[in-house]
């Protein structure tokens, strides 16, 4: 390893190289041991298996090498590495990758060693938002290029191309429930992330008693629909659920109270706040910020209109 890197990226490194080649391997042993505990990237492994890592890091193109050609870090406990997939070499024999296919590895470190957190399939300094993935897919299905293997990233962050469920994490009735029905509603793997976390933290704070566990599945999509400003219905989602709509008003206040949930929500929302920045400028100035925005405030649709079956990814 050169010693030109920063003693960060010598440190980095091999965890990521590890991590390359645990899933070239399909090592799932392996790969659990280099995940941070409870972080994106293991709570898709924990309910997706491989596919999410698979499928953000581009080893769906049957790359072989690769080169991480920047690093990055943010603090004491956090590290960006790119992942870049080799394609050939320069007129100076330097590896020449292809920049469509950068991911981005976050690296946390936990005990003296680095874990990593999140995979996402962009550049470091430009990675994409759910949102951004899906301008990105809308864009790609204007101009034709929806089933093109380059975009299966931005489908897999957005919902648009659903991944069979091969994780072993146990989920109750409920997170089956709603699990499968947000795979229905094309939500992607980073909100159904959110989803189960929100139904498992409302469960041990309010310990909810039911005989029908569908009436909070449909409660807790319809949160998540709040959250990412989605334009589905309580009727629609009433009607697939098999409960009334009034029901599901009822179960989602009471998710709302319980969890004192707003539209920005960090637990829960994929969608970053765009007033964090007057927030922090009013706090420095001594002034209260504004209250934070109530959930449900603005909706809108998805801007694409496209899925593969389950059976091709």
């Amino acid at each position: 390893m050169s010693d030109q890197l920063p003693s960060y990226a010598q440190q980095a490194s091999p965890v990521v190289r590890e991590l390359v080649g645990a899933l070239k391997e399909l090592d799932e042993g392996a790969i659990a041991r280099l995940l941070m505990p409870e972080s994106e990237a293991e709570w898709a492994f924990r309910l997706f298996g491989m596919g999410p890592l698979l499928f953000l890091m581009f080893m769906h193109l049957e790359c072989e090498e690769f080169v991480l050609p920047r690093f990055a870090r943010r603090g004491p406990q956090e590290v960006l590495a790119e992942v870049g997939w080799v394609t050939g070499v320069d007129e100076e024999g330097r590896a020449r990758y292809d920049p469509r296919r950068v991911s981005t590895v976050k690296l946390q470190r936990r005990e003296g060693n680095w874990r990593i957190s999140d995979v996402n399939p962009a550049p470091l300094d430009h990675q994409i938002s759910v949102s951004e993935a899906q301008e990105l897919l809308a864009r790609a299905m204007q101009e034709g290029r929806g089933a093109e293997p380059l975009v299966f990233p931005w489908g897999v962050i957005t919902g648009a191309f659903q991944l069979k469920r091969l994780g072993s994490e146990p989920l109750d009735q409920v997170e089956r429930l709603f699990v499968e029905g947000m795979e229905h509603s094309e939500f992607g793997v980073p909100e159904i992330i959110r989803a189960v976390r929100l139904w498992r933290e409302f469960k041990e704070r309010a310990s909810p008693i039911y005989r029908r566990p569908e009436v909070y599945a449909a409660g807790v999509e319809y949160v998540m629909t709040l959250f990412g400003f989605y334009g589905d219905s309580q009727v629609r989602i009433a009607e697939r659920y098999g409960v009334s709509p009034a029901s599901i008003s009822s179960k989602w206040h009471e998710i709302e109270r319980a969890l004192s949930l707003s539209q920005f929500d960090r637990r829960y929302s994929v969608d970053e706040d765009p007033g964090v920045g007057l927030e922090a400028m009013l706090r420095q100035q001594g002034v209260d910020p504004p209250p934070p925005v109530p959930l449900g405030t603005g909706r809108g649709v998805r801007t694409y209109d496209f899925s593969l079956p389950r059976d091709r990814l």
